[in-house]
């Protein structure tokens, strides 16, 4: 599986969380509707793979970060995670990305906030000739400042495997290590 279109799924990984937020939680009650709406326009931004309405939610700070699953997949400072992020746009046809979280958690204190979910992702290739669904969990920190919720950080992550984890009762003493998935070359910084 291309690292790359999983890195986007992540950066999805925020919007995914928006049922964290619409969910009757004591977490989801606390969140602000300036945290949805800039979820959500993570969300359409992404989607329209629109890169300056995507930078403009991220927290104008040098360590500002998005993080993937494997050795390598880190990128640090706006200027990498904008590279990334248009290495993402590569990756899949604007306007096909979809996803489903039947397990989110979130919450907010203050300025920060954070944000938790694991999803079942879709999209379609770059052409359009073929649907892709893959699993995903994400999790992402974001803080408050003059303009409002911007993220701070992003990390997603993905079994390699073709399966996930045993359940808790079958769990193996030491589990085997899964194949690493395809590893596509990290951005140029």
């Amino acid at each position: 599986m291309n690292k790359y279109r999983i890195l986007l799924a992540a950066t999805l990984g925020c919007t995914l969380a928006l049922p964290v937020l619409a969910a009757p939680s004591p977490e989801a009650e606390k969140a602000s509707a300036e945290l949805k709406a800039a979820l959500r326009q993570h969300h359409e931004a992404l989607n329209k793979q629109d890169i300056k309405a995507l930078m403009a939610l991220y927290a104008d700070d040098p360590s500002v970060a998005v993080m993937g699953t494997g050795p390598g997949e880190f990128w640090k400072g706006k200027a990498a995670v904008e590279d990334t992020y248009k290495h993402f746009f590569e990756t899949f046809k604007a306007g096909s990305l979809s996803h489903e979280c039947p397990d989110v958690s979130g919450g907010e204190d203050g300025n920060g906030a954070w944000l938790m979910a694991s999803c079942n992702m879709k999209d379609t290739t770059p052409d359009g000739k073929e649907s892709r669904e893959f699993g995903l969990n994400v999790s992402a920190v974001l803080k408050k400042d003059k303009a409002g919720w911007r993220f701070q950080a992003m990390h997603f992550s993905n079994l390699s495997g073709d399966e996930g984890p045993p359940p808790e009762d079958e769990a193996p003493a030491a589990a085997p290590v899964a194949p690493a998935a395809p590893t596509a070359p990290a951005p140029k910084k």
